[in-house]
């Protein structure tokens, strides 16, 4: 039975096995260089993408199995492959895949080569979703690891400045030394404590490498055996070509077909020594990959703290000289090399609070994306039924009626979630004040079309949900790309300790408060609207006034939390 890190390395692999292959290809239709290919070499495309395809329909098929395979032992994560799973179909991955085998099929190398750019794309997102569990988990417990070193750290910068205020002091030299002696055993403890936890982690991060490194190897011999016989059928195919061409064209001379030949093995070699050298180029990447990841192994900071220490033994040596001046030079330095320690950590946490705000909107953004594709089939239905007299209904539009409902509480489910994701992180006031109000307008929704009320108001309230739900996803991208572009600037030198940084930023939080209030202005002129009709139904325009109420009261609410700062 497999466990939540094989699981991972599995999907992993899956992903990789797929974007990598796909990538070259797209890399190697160059339409200039194939304006000289042969219907050989095309038809060898072609088969690659469709082999890439009935991969990638395998994928879908494994996510899908796994999540229904672990929604009762481990919902979290059947969450997250259902999630997925949900962004393949939603971004028609597979439909694109046929496309692509088409263009290519048609000799359409410049339109392929744009469809597999997207492509790629696509699956390097969903390949960071899936990431995304697991790196937050692993975010989360080294920013926790690197608080609580930062917390020692300043327990040792202040007991070395205890020692070194007493030297100035001119203290007496036994009582120096027992003070100095035993804040270098407590910087003694800490490089220890450092070593173990680096340890670890290399050795956990080593088995996973591992694990990654055999299921990848296990798919570049699949697609080696793959493209090995779909280069024999091509070469086999070329024969048979020849030879009928040697019988329709008579006789050729042995110059020509001489000649041919040279340029034939010419070319074949032309072509091994390219791959040669794009493996050279591959290997030499994976030794410079491993070579940073060695030098990345020590948790920074700890190099100024053994620094550190060893000018505090140094001071001992000093004041067993009866050397105060002496000393108290080797103080400060241990001083400033606790405080150039402290630095790198408060840098580092800086570093992995604003990976866990990438991380963090990523999931919302996944998550929101599908609930908005749920939402829009149910709005779908919820039209197809409406256009249906209500006196010409019968039961089975009431029966599909009542299963959109369902699917609507599935749809307020998610929202919960997602409403989760927020309250836990904090910072976020009108984002979560609008996805309240969708799950109201979610709840609306389904009790209304548990109802058959498939009319304009619920319609209009649909409308409502996907328009907040786009709203929101925008808002979140944009978050993301400035994320991105900030990041060169992040990675200058600060000063002081790391403060978190808020998920969305103010003016994106102002955006989403106005856009509220706006959606409670249409609602109010559309209840308006309805309670001038005829046979207008008083309790639900009560009902609605009454809901619309509250709405405008927690707008309120959060518009001066906003103003105040007490969401900081």
């Amino acid at each position: 039975m497999l466990n939540r890190p094989q699981i991972a390395v599995v999907l992993m692999a899956l992903v990789m096995s797929i974007v990598t292959p796909n990538l070259c290809i797209a890399q190697d239709k160059n339409p200039q260089a194939n304006a000289s290919n042969s219907s050989g070499q095309d038809q060898k495309l072609s088969d690659k993408q469709e082999a890439i395809s009935q991969q990638f329909k395998r994928f879908e098929t494994t996510l899908h199995d796994l999540g229904e395979y672990m929604k009762k032992t481990d919902p979290a994560r059947a969450d997250l492959l259902f999630r997925a799973f949900g962004q393949s179909k939603q971004k028609q991955m597979t439909v694109e895949m046929q496309q692509v085998l088409q263009m290519l099929q048609n000799g359409q190398l410049g339109d392929a080569v744009e469809r597999q750019e997207n492509l790629v794309k696509n699956m390097q997102a969903l390949l960071a979703l899936l990431q995304s569990e697991d790196r937050m988990s692993e975010v989360e417990k080294e920013k926790k690891r690197i608080q609580d070193l930062l917390k020692d750290v300043n327990r040792l910068l202040g007991q070395e400045k205890d020692v070194r205020a007493a030297t100035e002091r001119g203290g007496k030299q036994a009582d120096l030394k027992k003070k100095q002696k035993k804040t270098a055993n407590n910087a003694q403890k800490l490089i220890e404590k450092i070593d173990k936890q680096d340890t670890e982690k290399n050795r956990s991060q080593k088995s996973e490498n591992d694990q990654r490194n055999k299921q990848s190897q296990k798919s570049e011999e699949q697609q080696k055996s793959q493209n090995g016989k779909s280069s024999s059928d091509s070469k086999n195919s070329q024969k048979s070509k020849s030879k009928g061409n040697s019988s329709q064209q008579g006789k050729s001379t042995p110059k020509k077909q001489s000649s041919s030949q040279q340029q034939q093995s010419q070319q074949g070699k032309q072509s091994k020594s390219q791959q040669q050298q794009g493996q050279e180029s591959q290997s030499q990447q994976g030794k410079n990959q491993q070579s940073q990841s060695q030098q990345e192994k020590q948790t920074p900071g700890r190099e100024q703290i053994e620094q550190a220490r060893q000018e505090m033994e140094k001071a001992i040596e000093e004041l067993e000289k009866k050397q105060k001046e002496a000393a108290s030079q080797h103080q400060d330095d241990a001083i400033r090399k606790l405080a150039e320690a402290k630095e790198k950590l408060e840098e580092m946490l800086r570093q992995l609070r604003e990976e866990e705000r990438e991380l963090l909107l990523a999931a919302m953004e996944a998550r929101l994306q599908k609930i908005l594709a749920q939402q829009k089939r149910i709005y779908s239905g919820t039209l197809s039924i409406g256009q249906v007299p209500e006196n010409e209904r019968n039961s089975r539009h009431t029966a599909r009626a009542v299963q959109l409902a369902r699917e609507e509480n599935v749809i307020g489910l998610e929202v919960e979630k997602a409403m989760l994701l927020l309250r836990d992180e904090g910072s976020s006031v009108a984002f979560s004040e609008a996805l309240s109000e969708v799950r109201e307008d979610v709840q609306t929704v389904a009790y209304r079309l548990n109802r058959t009320q498939v009319g304009e108001l619920t319609q209009e309230i649909e409308k409502d949900i996907i328009s907040s739900l786009e709203e929101m996803i925008e808002a979140l991208q944009k978050e993301m790309e400035k994320s991105e572009e900030q990041k060169q600037q992040q990675q200058q030198q600060q000063q002081g300790s790391p403060k978190d940084k808020s998920l969305v930023e103010l003016l994106a939080e102002i955006k989403m408060l106005r856009s509220l209030q706006l959606r409670v202005n249409k609602r109010t002129r559309r209840i308006e609207k309805m309670a001038l009709e005829k046979d207008a139904n008083q309790a639900e325009i009560l009902e609605q006034l009454q809901q619309l109420s509250d709405r405008q009261t927690r707008i309120q609410n959060a518009t001066y939390i906003l103003a105040t700062g007490k969401n900081k």
